[in-house]
């Protein structure tokens, strides 16, 4: 029987995407607002940064999974990365949100600090969600620290919301662009810190899911190797896009937030309450995912999630509401996003074991930095919902509403997202057919081939 964990390093998993979120989310919700109102480039230059950054963003993605499993420094092949990525990256990160020089030169220094920052964040990310199988195989163990990271992932976009814009403001008094560059900096030796303590704490657990440990030669494995990883994966395919469909839905929804509080229900100012209950509820998702997946099996507990987020969409969509009973709707409804967004881990981990039971190779590393793939994805698939779906509803900014912009803006924040979650739904439950049962199986398969 494999051993437990420690309860330190599982209360503690996911203390690093505390710091992860503190810090991401500077990007994710001022970046482009930088660009354009304090770095003050053309937006000729905006729009080209944009577009080169999100090219590198996507790309970076399974690079950094081929770097991750092709590395192997000696304090462990994937926890080496706690110690030496957090730092380069936050360094890197800063010179994204910096104001130096003429509009040419600064777009290149932010273009560079966006393209460095990036890869190395995605290769350190990957190296921490890969310690979530490479620790333990105690299937438990592996939920606990999944639902754990999805925790502190709320509590990290909830500390953002209520310091983020007063931290910059508090900043840069005197110099704006300044308190975006203080601000990340400050957020970026939080992350580091952070990192840093998982990385102190599994010492003893270093080497566990590699060769190292046992003294024999490492097993190569060529990226071709690792590109079939995906290929003979069936239950990684359907998570990806079932994944893919649960960020594309939330992005659609954030996105078009603002119009349909200002547009179809009247009330733009409790805006912010919206955002912040939806990370409100990130977080106690993530806290009841934890022993309804242990009772219930991962994989059921994910479909059951989205089933409730398509119903509440639905609900939204068919029955009048004013902004408070649309916010309720919609808080219980998001618990559907909430679960399954701290199940993925322990399901990818559970890809990596059906790969290996399949292939006779691992390649954890790659494998769960595949994590971040249709984030990214979804990301760029959003601009183009979002823009179909305001001009489909002939939207022009400051327009008076009018019943067409209305049921566009309703359709788009409702309708759209419930038929894209359940694609979804539908792709987890014909490919991703990994059971407690089955996995506990190729488990014991896959050791059995390693004693032999």
């Amino acid at each position: 029987m494999a051993e437990q964990l420690k309860k330190s390093i599982i209360n503690l998993y996911g203390l690093p995407s505390f710091g992860f979120q503190l810090f991401v989310n500077m990007e994710v919700f001022y970046f482009a607002a930088f660009l354009t109102d304090f770095a003050k480039l053309p937006m000729a230059l905006v729009g080209t940064v944009l577009l080169i950054t999100s090219i590198f963003d996507i790309i970076w993605v399974p690079t950094a999974g081929v770097i991750l499993e092709k590395s192997n420094m000696k304090w462990g092949k994937y926890r080496s990365w706690l110690l030496v990525g957090p730092p380069l990256a936050a360094l890197f990160f800063i010179l994204q949100f910096s104001k130096i020089g003429s509009p040419s030169v600064n777009a290149i220094i932010i273009t560079v600090g966006f393209v460095v920052s990036h890869l190395i964040w995605n290769i350190y990310y990957g190296g921490h969600i890969a310690m979530n199988s490479s620790m333990t195989t105690v299937r438990e163990d592996r939920i606990a620290m999944s639902s754990n990271r999805g925790m502190f992932n709320g509590l990290g976009a909830i500390a953002f919301s209520l310091i983020g814009m007063p931290l910059i403001l508090a900043l840069g008094k005197n110099n704006p662009p300044m308190g975006y560059t203080i601000t990340v900096a400050i957020t970026g030796l939080v992350m580091v810190a952070c990192y840093y303590v998982l990385f102190f704490i599994t010492k003893d657990y270093a080497f566990h899911g590699t060769s190292v440990q046992t003294g024999q030669a490492e097993q190569k494995m060529s990226v071709g190797d690792m590109f079939k990883q995906i290929a003979y994966n069936p239950p990684l395919i359907g998570l990806m896009l079932g994944e893919f469909g649960r960020y594309l839905g939330r992005f659609v929804i954030f996105g078009l937030a603002f119009y349909y509080f200002k547009y179809v229900v009247n009330n733009l100012a409790v805006i912010t309450i919206f955002f912040t209950g939806l990370n409100v509820v990130i977080f106690l998702g993530a806290a009841v995912s934890n022993p309804l997946a242990k009772k219930f099996g991962e994989r059921n507990v994910y479909m059951a999630s989205l089933g409730i987020f398509v119903v509440g969409l639905l609900a939204i969509w068919l029955m009048p509401m004013n902004y408070i009973s649309f916010m309720i709707v919609m808080f219980l409804a998001y618990i559907g996003y909430a679960m399954p967004d701290a199940l993925g881990v322990v399901m990818y981990s559970s890809t990596v074991d059906y790969a290996e039971w399949k292939t006779g190779k691992n390649a954890r590393g790659f494998v769960m930095s595949l994590l971040s793939f249709p984030i990214k994805a979804a990301i760029l698939a959003r601009s183009v919902i979002i823009t179909a779906v305001l001009a489909g509803a002939g939207y022009v900014a400051e327009m008076a509403p009018t019943p067409e912009l209305v049921n566009g803006v309703k359709n788009g924040i409702t309708l759209i997202p419930a038929v894209i979650i359940l694609a979804g739904l539908m792709c987890i439950m014909f490919l991703y057919r990994i059971t407690p049962k089955k996995l506990e199986q190729m488990q014991k398969e896959i050791a059995a081939r390693k004693a032999a």
